[in-house]
C-alpha cells in the first residue's frame, strides 16, 4: 500500500515536472509526444495536443505550487521538505551588501597579534558577494580580486599555481548565513559550519575568515601616516602625514607633529659662540664681580658632523682632576649629557634628568652639583697666577697677562772661616722692602745688607724676600755660604790673575806658573769646570753657569772666590 502511494506520488510528481519543463521548453516529436531530454533515457510521455490548453493551465498552476511550496536544501535556513515557503539562505543580521573581507592565510603573515582587532584589513582581500540562481551566496571574482592575487604572485607570497587554486575555490564555493551560523560548501572538501565570533566567521578547512565590511569604519592603512589604523577598512584618501621638520624636543626649533631631525637646530644664541672654549667649576668666593675662573677646568661644548645635540669634550687630565677631588658624579654627568642652547636657556639632558639652566649673564647655573658652565668670553683675560702681582681671581684660567716683581741678586762672600764674617748685599728695587732670613745663627741685618758669622763648619743658606708697596712679593732669592776652619782657605797661591770678577760670559786667566790643571767649583765644592793652563793668558767660558759664587784655582792648590752675574 505504502509502495503504491509512493509510486503514485512519484508519477504525479514526474508528470508535473514534465508539464513545468514543457511550459518553458517544449520539445514536440512528430507523433505529438513530448520528449523530456533532462530525464534518464529521454523518456517520452504521450501528451495529446487536444488537451494542450487544459494541460498548460493545469501544469502552470501545479508547477508554481510545487516549486514554491517546499525547501529541500539542507543548506537553507528554512530547510523543510514539507513546508510551504521557498528556500531562504540568509537570516543573519549581518550586512553583506558592502562585501566581505576575506582573510586569506598567505596574506596574514604580518598580522599584529597584539592588536585589539582580529580583523586587520591591511592584509585582506575585499570581495563582493551575490546570490546565485538558487539563492546561495557566492564570491564575485572580479578584476579587483584578480589584481589581488596577481600582486601576491608578483611579491612571492604565493605561486601562480597556488593563486589559481585559491581563485578556483572562491569561484565555486557557495554560502548560506543562518542566524549566527555560516555554512560553506567547498568544492571537493564538503560542507562546513562556522559560528559568528562577533567580528567574523571562519572557514576552518582552509583557514580563511569572512568579515562583513559594513562593520568596519574606513581609515588609513599606511603605517607611515599619522593616523594609521590597523583595524580600519582601507581608505588611504584619509591618511595624514607629518610635515618634515624637527621632531626632537631637545632642539631649539622643535615642532610637534613634524618628522625628522635633519633640520634640527641645537645652538641658537647671541650670548656666545659654539667655537669658543667653555669652563666648569663650583662657585668660589674670591671673585666679587663674576665667576672665579682662574682655576676653572676646560670642557668645550661641541657637536658631531651631523649637527646633532651638543655634548662636552672631557679631556683625560680634566677627568683625572675631577676624580681626584671627589667629583665622580660630575664626570658621570659630563660623559652622558646631551644639550641644546636656545637663547638664554641651556636644555640639559643627562643621567640625572632633564633640566633647563638659565643664562645669568655670564654662564649657566648647574643645579645638579651646584656649579656653573660658562663660555670663555665671560671671563676677563687678565692674570690667573696667584703668585703674580696683578692676580685676578675673576680671570680667564689661561690668561697670562701677569706682572711679577723680579728678584734681585745677593752678592758677597760665600766662603768664610770660622773666625771670619760673610758680608752679603741684596740689590732691591727702588722703594721696595726686603726681608732676610736664614736657618743659620749669627745673621745680622741692616736694610739691604746682612752679615753672617758662625763658629761652626758647614753650609749655610741665606735668603731674601722682596716686596713692593702694593704687597706684591718677588720670588725668594737665596745664597749658600760655606764656613770652614782658617787653615783650609788661603789666599790665591798661584802667580797670575782671573778677570773680570764678577764675570758673566768668560774669564781670562793670566798664569805665570808651571803647567797645571785648573778647576772651577760651585759653593758646595763640586767641580763644574776644568782647564789645563800653561804660562800666559787663557780664556774659560762660563756663559752656561748659573749666577752665584764659585771657587777658582789649581786643582791641588788654594782657590780664590769668583762671582758670576747674568
Amino acid at each position: 500500500m505504502f509502495a503504491s502511494h509512493l509510486w503514485t506520488f512519484s508519477w504525479v510528481h514526474t508528470s508535473l515536472l514534465y508539464a513545468c519543463l514543457k511550459l518553458f521548453n517544449p520539445v514536440l516529436t512528430g507523433d505529438k509526444r513530448v520528449r523530456f531530454p533532462y530525464l534518464p533515457n529521454n523518456y517520452d510521455y504521450p501528451f495529446p495536443m487536444k488537451h494542450l490548453t487544459f494541460a498548460v493551465a493545469t501544469a502552470a498552476l501545479l508547477c508554481t505550487t510545487t516549486l514554491n511550496a517546499q525547501c529541500e536544501d539542507t543548506n537553507a535556513c528554512n530547510y523543510d521538505p514539507m513546508g510551504t515557503e521557498a528556500c531562504n539562505y540568509n537570516t543573519s543580521n549581518q550586512d553583506l551588501s558592502q562585501g566581505v573581507l576575506l582573510g586569506i592565510p598567505f596574506g596574514q603573515y604580518s598580522l599584529d597579534t597584539t592588536a585589539t582587532c582580529a580583523v586587520q584589513p591591511i592584509n585582506d582581500n575585499l570581495v563582493q558577494m551575490s546570490a546565485n540562481a538558487e539563492g546561495l551566496f557566492q564570491f564575485v571574482v572580479d578584476q579587483a580580486v584578480l589584481d589581488y592575487f596577481a600582486s601576491a604572485v608578483a611579491e612571492g607570497a604565493v605561486t601562480q599555481a597556488e593563486a589559481d587554486q585559491f581563485l578556483g575555490l572562491m569561484t565555486y564555493s557557495t554560502f548560506s548565513f543562518c542566524d549566527t551560523i555560516m555554512t560553506s560548501n567547498l568544492p571537493g572538501l564538503g560542507s562546513f559550519e562556522s559560528s559568528w565570533t562577533g567580528s567574523h566567521w571562519m572557514i576552518d578547512p582552509v583557514g580563511y575568515y569572512v568579515a562583513p565590511a559594513s562593520n568596519l569604519s574606513p581609515g588609513c592603512s599606511d603605517p607611515e601616516a599619522n593616523n594609521f589604523d590597523l583595524c580600519a577598512l582601507i581608505d588611504d584618501s584619509l591618511c595624514t602625514y607629518a610635515v618634515e621638520g624637527c621632531e626632537d624636543p631637545l632642539a631649539c626649533n622643535y615642532e610637534a607633529g613634524t618628522t625628522g631631525t635633519v633640520d634640527c637646530v641645537y645652538f641658537n644664541t647671541d650670548n656666545f659662540t659654539l667655537g669658543e672654549n667653555d669652563f666648569i667649576d663650583v662657585f668660589g668666593e674670591e671673585c666679587v664681580s663674576g665667576y672665579a675662573g682662574w682655576n676653572d677646568l676646560p670642557v668645550p661644548l661641541t657637536q658631531d658632523s651631523t649637527g646633532g645635540p651638543l655634548y662636552f669634550v672631557l679631556f683625560d687630565a680634566v677627568e683625572d682632576i675631577l676624580v681626584q677631588f671627589g667629583y665622580q658624579a660630575m664626570v658621570d654627568d659630563i660623559l652622558t649629557v646631551s644639550m641644546s642652547v636656545c637663547g638664554d636657556t641651556m636644555n640639559y639632558n643627562s643621567i640625572y634628568g632633564d633640566y633647563d639652566f638659565p643664562f645669568d649673564g655670564m654662564g649657566f647655573i648647574n643645579t645638579i652639583y651646584g656649579g656653573y658652565i660658562a663660555p670663555e668670553s665671560s671671563f676677563p683675560f687678565t692674570c690667573s697666577d696667584p703668585e703674580a702681582c696683578n692676580f685676578d681671581p675673576c680671570s680667564h684660567p689661561f690668561a697670562d697677562n701677569c706682572e711679577y716683581l723680579m728678584p734681585g741678586a745677593i752678592t758677597g762672600d760665600t766662603l768664610i772661616t770660622t773666625d771670619g764674617a760673610a758680608v752679603l748685599e741684596y740689590a732691591a728695587g727702588e722703594g721696595n722692602s726686603v726681608e732676610w732670613f736664614s736657618a743659620c745663627t749669627g745673621l745680622e741685618v741692616d736694610g739691604n745688607m746682612a752679615t753672617l758669622t758662625s763658629e761652626n763648619e758647614g753650609s749655610c743658606e741665606v735668603c731674601v724676600t722682596e716686596s713692593n708697596d702694593a704687597g706684591c712679593v718677588a720670588a725668594t732669592t737665596c745664597i749658600n755660604v760655606t764656613i770652614e776652619t782658617a787653615d783650609k782657605v788661603s789666599p790665591l797661591a798661584f802667580e797670575g790673575s782671573v778677570m773680570p770678577n764678577p764675570a758673566s760670559d768668560a774669564v781670562r786667566i793670566e798664569w805665570q806658573g808651571a803647567p797645571t790643571l785648573w778647576t772651577l767649583c760651585d759653593e758646595q765644592g763640586r767641580e763644574v769646570k776644568s782647564l789645563w793652563v800653561t804660562k800666559g793668558n787663557q780664556t774659560l767660558d762660563v756663559s752656561d753657569l748659573a749666577p752665584g759664587m764659585y771657587l777658582a784655582g789649581p786643582q791641588t792648590g788654594a782657590k780664590s772666590r769668583l762671582a758670576i752675574l747674568k
